[in-house]
């Protein structure tokens, strides 16, 4: 057994430990197919949005690490991947903000230097990560990337709300298996703070790694209904990267959970388009 072999065996027994945590949902360790469980040059690390698992970004995530050569951490943020009632109370920016730098540092473990794979608030995380440890970070593939609500009269609300809320609307199966059919007011509270406190030019101006936005915006009646479509395009104008390592690309007949098959009539196109931008990085074989 090497050390890699003993650090994942460690994560399956900290998650087990955690009550009520779906099958499946649980933060994880995988090796790919191959490769020795030895530290290599890189290592993809994913971080999943708000309310969701890793499931949210499936297989994409797996097929990039594959491309990459590279071990793959799937991260579970605090208070996520259960639907107890009180599982994000206490939910605050900073937490998640912890929660990611520990998924950084076993990124480390795994590879010299990480590709940052997300969604929504992960996608929040993950550049709030590539601010503060350009060392660490060799690229960040973002979906819908978590910088403005599109309702912000709905979060202004939401914020105001006090304990568990159970989020309108009908789920399918596949929902109510990889996202959190509760969520504590908290939660609401957190990403609020998070978006407009840490989303801001003057922060993601200090970017400088390769960064590839992917935007459900095809037009009016076909674009992103959680997260800003303007608030994205806008963000990706005020990173520091050089503009022939920063691409951005909006899709039709989408969804905000831009790179799920189960999810996203886009999710196909969504991964090639990530894998050529990769590619052309000199990141991805």
């Amino acid at each position: 057994m090497t050390t890699l072999d003993e650090l994942a065996s460690d994560i399956e027994e900290r998650e087990r430990q955690v009550a009520g945590i779906k099958p499946d949902n649980e933060a994880r360790i995988v090796f790919g197919a191959g490769v020795p469980h030895e530290r290599q040059p890189l290592s993809v690390v994913y971080l999943h949005g708000f309310t969701a698992s890793q499931a949210e970004g499936a297989p994409a995530h797996r097929t990039i690490a594959h491309a990459c050569a590279a071990h793959l951490f799937l991260d579970r943020l605090t208070g996520h991947g259960a639907d107890e009632p009180e599982a994000m109370a206490g939910a605050s920016p900073e937490r998640w903000r912890e929660d990611a730098d520990a998924a950084l540092e076993i990124g480390l473990r795994l590879g010299e230097k990480i590709v940052l794979v997300c969604t929504s608030m992960g996608a929040s995380l993950a550049l709030d990560l590539a601010v503060r440890r350009p060392d660490a970070v060799a690229a960040v593939v973002a979906w819908s990337p978590g910088i403005r609500v599109h309702d912000p009269e709905q979060l202004r609300a939401a914020v105001l709300l006090q304990g568990a809320v159970v989020p309108p609307g009908e789920r399918s199966p596949f929902q109510r298996r990889y996202w959190s059919s509760v969520v504590h007011s908290d939660g609401y509270r957190a990403i609020a703070r998070l978006f407009i406190e840490w989303m801001r030019p003057e922060r993601l101006g200090s970017i400088v790694c390769p960064v590839f936005f992917g935007v459900w915006d095809g037009g009016e009646g076909d674009r992103d209904t959680l997260t800003s479509v303007a608030a994205m395009r806008e963000a990706f104008t005020w990173l520091g990267t050089a503009p022939s390592r920063r691409r951005l690309v909006a899709y039709d007949h989408a969804a905000h959970v831009l790179a799920s098959p189960e999810r996203s009539p886009a999710a196909a196109r969504v991964l090639a388009d990530s894998l050529a931008f990769l590619r052309d990085m000199g990141v991805a074989h």
